[in-house]
């Protein structure tokens, strides 16, 4: 028996049982509808919405378990699935709540940043006023997550690097200062999770999970709506690339880290339905946002380190010594981003021309 979609060619929404007992056997051989732009949309921000809500949640999401099983329920009655939908179950059981603080931010993060690429890419299938206000309620709460990754990326270069340039004592004491930093961060994110705004994005994202408002355009299908629609997001890629060729300072670098990551989730979206040309693409993309991503960590770490120095003149040597290493790992990991860029270009010509 298969789930059919509903008349305007969707899915039953996922946060509501389908009824399955008023639909009609499937011919044998028939396969399931192609996919529309509405159906990988919703799936793509409903696990992403999922991933944050478990992550970044305490006993908020009370029905958890009902909803969860709805998506188990309809990808089995879906039988033998297109592209699009197959390792729905599996997709889910990726997003379960992460054993460590630090995993929890990190997790929440990439969902929303994945939220917000996709909001902005795929915009004109979806209401823009509510796609832009949700996109800056995104970015704020991502920031003040920002701020516990930030010093999580301190730590790990003290605890990793720090032995290898510095005293004992004095890694101890750099790290102290650090764990009262992070400390005092993670008590406001508690504080700030109690608060009205963070409810009322916890309520956004249940509107993601649920099924948002599509514009009739949605519902014509995904390989005709949505790979013309990353062309804006290459555009982009191109033009910060242009820019950073031409001067690759830390600003321009960055400003294409921030590009790249828009084409990538778009393509990560599109190869549900394209398969392995946008795979192959996001693929690209991926390495070298990841490349300029530990670049600007090493940048940041250099100017939080220099602002500690000034803080503390009593650890300005030890300090010194690690910002020495920070600029080596910064100079060793400039090395081949313009390859990274080509092959990127590549991938996207074979794919897209």
């Amino acid at each position: 028996m298969a789930v059919e979609p509903t008349q305007d060619g969707d899915l039953p929404t996922l946060g509501q049982q389908p009824d399955i007992h008023h639909v009609p056997d499937a011919p044998a051989g028939t396969d399931f509808p192609e996919p529309t732009a509405a159906m990988v949309l919703h799936r793509v921000l409903a696990v992403s919405a999922r991933t944050f809500l478990l992550n970044d949640m305490g006993d908020e999401l009370v029905d958890d378990d009902r909803r969860c099983g709805t998506v188990d329920a309809l990808s089995l009655q879906m039988g033998t699935r297109p592209l699009w939908a197959q390792s729905a179950t599996e997709s889910l059981a990726g997003t379960e709540r992460r054993p460590t603080e630090v995993e929890r931010i990190h997790q929440s993060r990439v969902a929303m940043r994945r939220i917000r690429s996709n909001l902005r890419t795929f915009r004109l299938v979806l209401d823009p006023a509510w796609g832009t206000s949700l996109r800056a309620e995104l970015s704020w709460y991502g920031n003040r997550l920002g701020e516990s990754r930030d010093l999580h990326i301190i730590r790990d270069i003290i605890t990793g690097k720090g032995p290898e340039v510095i005293g004992p004592d004095q890694v101890a004491l750099i790290e102290e200062e650090v764990q009262a930093r992070s400390d005092a961060v993670l008590a406001d994110l508690a504080k700030e999770r109690g608060k009205p705004r963070r409810f009322q994005l916890t309520e956004q994202m249940m509107v993601l999970w649920d099924g948002p408002e599509f514009k009739a355009k949605a519902q014509k299908p995904a390989t005709e709506v949505l790979p013309p629609m990353l062309r804006r997001a290459w555009h982009d890629v191109r033009g910060a690339a242009r820019t950073a060729r031409k001067d690759s300072s830390a600003v321009n670098l960055h400003m294409l880290r921030i590009r790249m990551k828009n084409l990538r989730y778009g393509c990560e979206t599109v190869a549900l339905v394209e398969g392995s040309p946008a795979g192959k693409t996001a693929r690209a993309a991926e390495r070298l946002q990841s490349k300029l991503g530990d670049l600007h960590d090493a940048y940041f770490s250099i100017t939080w380190l220099e602002s500690l120095a000034e803080q503390r003149p009593d650890l300005s040597e030890p300090i010194a010594d690690l910002v020495v290493v920070q600029h080596g790992a910064a100079r060793d990991i400039r090395q081949g981003w313009k390859k990274d860029l080509k092959e990127l270009e590549r991938r996207w010509r074979k794919w897209m021309g």
